[in-house]
C-alpha cells in the first residue's frame, strides 16, 4: 500500500464514539502519524493546577479557542503535520471538533487527499464506555453537557455531515477494525 495516497484523515464524532480507537487502529493497518490535539488541552489543565475533570477540561478548550479562535487546538500541531504530509506519512488527527481545524490542517496539503472520518454511536453505547472507562470517565449528566457544547457552540454537526465516510461503532470491535480497513481501501 502506498500510504502518500492516505494523506490527512480527521477523525471526528460525539465523545465516547470510538475516535481514539480508530485513529489506533488506522496506525495499525496504514503506519502514518497520530495527532491527538486533545493533549494540549490536558497539558494547560495541568499547567494551571486544575482538577483532571470534563469541567475543567471543557473550561480550558473553551479559552484556548476564545483566545486563539476556532481551530485554536490545530494550531501548535500544523508543522509536524505538514511535516508528515511533505514526506509521505499519514497524518491521523484524534479529533477534528470544528471546520476550522480540519480547514486549517488541510491547508498543509492543498493538492493532496484530506478525509474527514465520522465515528458515530448512540447516546446509551457512548455513555456505557464513558462511563466505565479507567481514565477521564463521564458521567450521563457531563456526556449531555458536552454534546451540547460541541452541537450547539463548536458545529460539529456540520463537521460529521462533511464526513467523506462515516462507521457506526455499536458492534463488536472486530466489525469496527473491518469497517476502518474497508476506509483505508476507499482511500486508496
Amino acid at each position: 500500500m502506498d500510504n502518500s495516497v492516505i494523506g490527512l484523515v480527521g477523525v471526528t464524532g460525539l465523545a465516547g464514539a470510538g475516535k481514539t480507537t480508530a485513529v489506533n487502529h488506522l496506525s495499525t493497518l496504514m503506519g502514518g502519524r497520530i495527532f491527538y490535539l486533545g493533549k494540549d488541552v490536558l497539558n494547560e489543565v495541568r499547567t494551571r493546577g486544575l482538577p483532571e475533570t470534563p469541567e475543567s477540561e471543557r473550561q480550558v478548550r473553551i479559552d484556548l479557542r476564545l483566545d486563539n479562535g476556532p481551530a485554536a487546538l490545530a494550531i501548535p500541531h500544523l508543522d509536524e503535520v505538514a511535516e508528515c504530509l511533505g514526506n509521505g506519512i499519514p497524518a491521523l488527527v484524534d479529533a477534528i471538533f470544528t471546520r476550522e481545524e480540519f480547514d486549517l490542517l488541510r491547508s498543509c496539503v492543498p493538492n493532496g487527499p484530506a478525509w474527514v472520518l465520522a465515528i458515530s454511536a448512540s447516546f446509551e453505547i457512548r455513555e456505557a464506555r464513558l462511563s466505565s472507562r479507567p481514565q477521564r470517565t463521564f458521567t450521563a449528566k457531563q456526556l449531555r453537557q458536552r454534546d451540547k457544547y460541541e452541537l450547539e457552540v463548536l458545529g460539529i454537526d456540520a463537521v460529521i455531515a462533511s464526513a467523506a465516510y462515516t462507521i457506526e461503532n455499536e458492534q463488536t470491535f472486530e466489525e469496527f477494525y473491518s469497517r476502518l480497513a474497508e476506509f483505508v481501501t476507499r482511500c486508496e
